[in-house]
């Protein structure tokens, strides 16, 4: 391995690029067209994506990065008096620099969360707050499928908590960045992955895209000028159709769930390994990420090999995230580095 810790299950950002992502480049890569999303490309592979989640009156954009997106959803949906409210481990509180909060000068409050699934009883408790002019106005509520910790919102438990949010007048964004995991866990349509939620970020990036991830804009109405905070912040790709061209690719055919399908594997694979060393699982591993607490000597040790994230510098767990490109020789080299270490 030499000097530099693998990368191998850092994350799934550091996977290299599915093949077939950089053919949709090649293939698109040929005289000019229109600019900023006016060419077939585009048209196709936002087409796609409405019907692959059943949203045919959708607006459909694309970003460059996941962040982008989440902080571009949020944004169009509040004004600056107003509350998003999210879970305490949320990516867009945690790891997205105050974006969100910058960008849309409204407040960001976490919720409690187990593994970052929220109770609806949480919002109630919430919007007890609105009315008086000294408080923040409950708006939204943004949820990640799957979860920062590698947690599943079942398909019943997700439609219940977007449908008890908009009985309380919230609007719902879901951070997708790994919906495509959570669609293969849960063998379910993509639709019911998402429940009735009124925007959702569709990852692509982590999923073996080289870059971009898509807005899927359920309920325009609700999201005015969001066309315009996505050229604000510079995400209104000129050549879009390199984005889109990826999208269309993985979403024709089943591409994107058969990528996931296979980090899911991996990651049970790996989750098993680890529990028959005797390991101790932090969260149920129900997609590609998997967190286990190690000893900090054993953990010391084992990051001199292999580059792995711990979420909270204070805890001593480490969590491992399977890609598309993982392979069961990965796992099980990973797993035997254990084995010698414990």
């Amino acid at each position: 391995m030499g000097d530099v810790p693998a990368a191998t299950f850092a994350s799934d950002n550091a996977a290299p690029a599915h093949p077939r992502a950089l053919a949709a480049l090649h293939e698109v890569n040929t005289g000019a067209v229109a600019a900023y999303g006016h060419d077939e490309v585009t048209e196709q592979a936002v087409d796609t994506l409405r019907s692959v989640f059943d949203s045919p009156d959708a607006e459909v954009l694309f970003t460059f990065t996941g962040t982008a997106a989440n902080v571009i959803s949020l944004t169009s949906a509040v004004r600056p008096w107003q509350e998003m409210l999210c879970s305490d481990i949320a990516h867009v509180l945690l790891d997205e620099a105050g974006g969100p909060v910058r960008l849309s000068g409204a407040q960001l409050t976490p919720l409690p969360s187990v593994d970052g699934l929220i109770s609806p009883a949480e919002l109630d408790r919430r919007v007890t707050r609105r009315g008086p002019v000294h408080h923040s106005q409950p708006r939204l509520v943004s949820i990640t499928q799957s979860t920062e910790n590698g947690r599943v919102w079942p398909a019943e438990t997700i439609a219940e908590f977007v449908d008890h949010a908009h009985r309380l007048d919230l609007l719902v964004h879901v951070d997708g960045a790994r919906i495509a995991n959570a669609v293969a866990a849960l063998d379910v349509s993509p639709s019911q992955a998402i429940g009735d939620a009124d925007i959702v970020t569709v990852g692509g990036t982590k999923n073996g895209m080289v870059f971009g991830d898509a807005i899927l804009v359920r309920r325009p109405a609700h999201f005015p000028g969001i066309d315009y905070v996505q050229k604000q912040i510079g995400q209104r790709a000129s050549k879009q159709r390199f984005i889109a061209a990826q999208f269309r690719e993985f979403f024709a055919d089943g591409l994107w769930l058969d990528t996931a399908r296979h980090a899911n594997a991996m990651a049970a694979r790996l989750s098993a390994g680890l529990t028959a060393l005797g390991l101790r699982l932090a969260s149920p591993t129900d997609a590609n990420e998997v967190f286990v607490t190690l000893d900090p000597g054993v953990q010391r040790r084992f990051s001199e090999l292999y580059a792995v994230h711990r979420p909270d510098p204070l805890e001593p767990v480490v969590r491992f995230v399977c890609s598309w490109a993982t392979t069961e020789r990965d796992v099980d080299a990973a797993l035997a580095t254990l084995r010698d270490l414990l």
